[in-house]
Order: structure tokens, then sequence, then C-alpha cells
């Protein structure tokens, strides 16, 4: 199950491209403007250079690649990062003066659930595990909450629970303003998945981001005393038919192992295994291409990648 069935889903623009990111970016500090066709290119400015980067485009064609270079110089930009999405010709960016970069800068496969399909053919996909894992976590009496366009109360809650977790795991904890304005910044799409245990105690919680038809999950959690429970998926299952019930049509599960890119994925494995025993769509993105507006970087970056 790879990306080629991914393309035939009817889910075509990622959550990146979304107007709701775009103001996230700009209150942390980026700039973004799109190009006539649509395209989200975000701009971080460094003394007298600028960053750029665009995420999982739709489609890029030579026209737009023109169009992104004469930005790019308005910018007087140092590198442009570019990350495509499913079904881009890449002959096109590296004839654009692109070369391959080894440092995604967002997951580069990921695993898609067709809400399409009914619930039936979704639960038959689960593994024998994943079903036994969530009818025993309905007999533990745990519940779930949906939280639409949260509160900052609720979502102090569950970031509490994130907190914790990325502390626990050593993971990158984005700070809670940043996390906040994320939430904030997608309004009625931002949902927040609360499970809590039979004594109404909080122990388990996701943020998903929607555009369109799609539903990104983005940030998640799980205390200690939910790790001995089986909630986590029952949460992520009670999702699945929460959004398919929304009307949704795919439901990104953002992130699992890539081998390609066995730095930037190191120590995925464990929540990779989770979200395969769902049953979704492997989806290996194309790989990160790169620019630099020095020559010679270029040139260099041809022969022994720079780490962009």
């Amino acid at each position: 199950m790879e990306g080629t069935q991914y393309s035939k889903m009817s889910a075509v623009q990622d959550v990146r491209q979304s107007d709701g990111w775009a103001k996230y970016l700009n209150s942390i500090g980026w700039k973004t403007v799109r190009t006539s066709a649509g395209t989200l290119i975000a701009i971080k400015k460094l003394l007298f250079f600028s960053l750029m980067k665009i995420q999982k485009p739709a489609f890029v064609d030579k026209k737009e690649l023109e169009e992104i270079e004469k930005i790019a110089k308005k910018e007087n930009y140092f590198l442009i990062k570019l990350e495509p999405f499913l079904g881009q010709d890449e002959k096109l960016i590296l004839d654009a003066g692109y070369s391959k970069s080894g440092t995604p800068l967002s997951v580069p496969s990921t695993m898609m659930m067709d809400l399409e399909k009914d619930e039936t053919y979704l639960w038959d996909k689960l593994s024998h595990s994943a079903k036994y894992s969530i009818n025993r976590s309905k007999r533990e009496g745990s519940s779930i909450r949906y939280y639409e366009n949260p509160t900052e109360e609720a979502f102090k809650n569950f970031y509490e629970v994130f907190a914790e977790t990325a502390k626990r795991q050593k993971f990158y904890k984005l700070p809670y303003q940043e996390a906040w304005s994320r939430s904030r910044s997608f309004g009625r799409k931002s949902y927040l998945v609360m499970a809590y245990d039979k004594k109404g105690v909080l122990v388990c919680g996701k943020l998903f981001l929607a555009n369109k038809d799609v539903v990104l999950y983005s940030l998640g959690g799980t205390t200690e005393a939910g790790r001995k429970t089986k909630v986590g998926y029952e949460l992520l299952w009670q999702s699945i038919l929460y959004f398919k019930g929304l009307g949704y049509k795919a439901l990104d599960l953002e992130g699992l192992d890539d081998k390609r890119f066995p730095f930037f994925t190191s120590g995925w494995g464990g929540f990779s295994h989770f979200k395969e025993k769902f049953g979704g769509i492997i989806v290996r993105f194309p790989p990160p291409y790169v620019k630099f507006a020095n020559k010679i970087l270029s040139a260099l970056n041809r022969f022994a990648p720079i780490p962009f």
C-alpha cells in the first residue's frame, strides 16, 4: 500500500497549504505569500537574507517554479526548501536548479485513513491486537470527548498531557504559545479529542487540524497512567469514526518510520508500529529539494549534500 493509492483518494491538499497553517506561521514570525496558482510559500527573514519553505503543494509546474524564483529573488533568498506532494514531476524541480536534500522539514512518510470507506471495512482492516485493545479500553470504562474550536482552558489541560509525554519520551516540546496558536489559527477546523479514565481523569489527548476534506493529526500525548491502559487505541478509533461522521474524506496520522531518512525518523519505530495496526494506506512522499542562491553552494550540494 504505497502513495499511488492515496493519489486516487479524494483528498488532494495537505493541511500545510491551508489558510489556517498560513495564519499559524504568521503568528510565529513567518511571512507568507501565495503564488498565482495558490501555492503557499513561507519566508523567514534572517538579517540580510531569507529562508523559504514550500511544504506539500498539490503540484508545481514549470511556470510556477519560475514564479517562485522571482519571489525568492525579491526576498533576497539564501535557500528554498521544497517538499513536493504526491504526483509531482520531480524532473521539473531538478531542471529548475534544485537538488535533493536529506533533511526533511515535515514527515517524509505517513499513514492515511480513507474515511470514505464504510465502518465495517475500516474495522476489518484493524489488526487483531488493535480490536482487542479497543474493546478492552471500553471494558475499562474510558470515555472519549470531542472539542471543536477548543477553549484555552480545554487546551491547557491537553497541553499538560502533551508536555508530560514530551519530557518522558524526550521529543521536542512545542512551546505552549506556539501550540495554542496552532489550534487557534484553525478556529472551527481545530479539534481536541480527549480520553478520560473511569474516574474522569484526563489520560490521553490528540489535537487535529482540518483543511477541506483532510484532517491532520498534529499533536498528542498520554499520561503515565494512560500508558498502562489501552485508551490510545480507542481514542484513535473513535476519532476515525468522528471525522468520518463529519464528512471528511481522509485522516493523516502524521508520520511513520522512513528508512530513506534514518536520522530524521530515528526513534519513530514505536508509534509507527501503533499506527500500522489501523491498516491505513502507507504513503511515501517524494524527497525534499533545496536550492541555494549561491551557485557554489548549489554545486557543492549536488556532490556532497549540505545539511539543510
